[in-house]
């Protein structure tokens, strides 16, 4: 489940990337996310599936986020998010009682995301990021491609990441004397509008 906070942050960066594509001659892009954007990640344990939301209106303050670009890269700063562990929801508050004691949320009551660099071609609606992510104090880089497109309301990005939950020293929980057992792997899928401005 702590995995929806990793994805949360890091729909918001690649959000920030495909701003940055746009319009690689800026220093500077205001993101902010529309209300009817989703971020979901989906596990399993040996005996059923599971599914973990994000309270998109967490994501109400609009992002200021500097760049400069290097052909055919965009190197990103400030383009830092905070993802408070409570603002996820898995449905049940038991489940929801084992995500938090999962994330240490008491120790670290969010997830860090940072958005280091992205690369895509200008014909292509595919760019491909880096992300920097912290949960539990651990730090991890991903690569990580998303699609973009452009809509009537903005900009549509799309993914799905695959994690290992083992990356950030993390040990599902076992449920019933370890007769349920939750996997180590999780898929994030998010669908993210964004608005910007210069």
């Amino acid at each position: 489940m702590h995995y929806l906070l990793k994805y949360s942050g890091l729909l918001i960066l690649k959000l920030v990337m495909v701003m940055l594509i746009l319009h690689p001659e800026e220093k500077s892009l205001t993101v902010a996310v529309s209300p009817d954007s989703s971020l979901i990640i989906n596990g399993k344990s040996n005996v059923n599936r599971f599914q973990c939301a994000y309270d998109i209106s967490q994501f109400s303050d609009s992002l200021e986020i500097g760049f400069t670009s290097e052909k055919p890269l965009i190197y990103f700063s400030n383009a830092q998010l905070t993802l408070k562990n409570m603002s996820f929801n898995c449905g049940h508050k038991a489940i929801n009682r084992d995500f938090h004691e999962l994330l240490k949320t008491e120790q670290f009551p969010s997830i860090n995301l940072e958005l280091i660099s992205a690369e895509g071609e200008p014909e292509s609606n595919m760019i491909n990021t880096k992300l920097n992510i912290t949960i539990s104090g651990i730090s991890k880089i991903y690569d990580l491609m998303v699609e973009v497109d452009n809509t009537a309301k903005g900009i549509l990005i799309c993914g799905s990441l695959h994690i290992d939950i083992n990356d950030f020293n993390l040990d599902p929980p076992k449920k019933l004397l370890g007769m349920i057992k939750v996997s180590n792997y999780i898929n994030i899928d998010f669908n993210l509008g964004v608005k910007t401005s210069l």
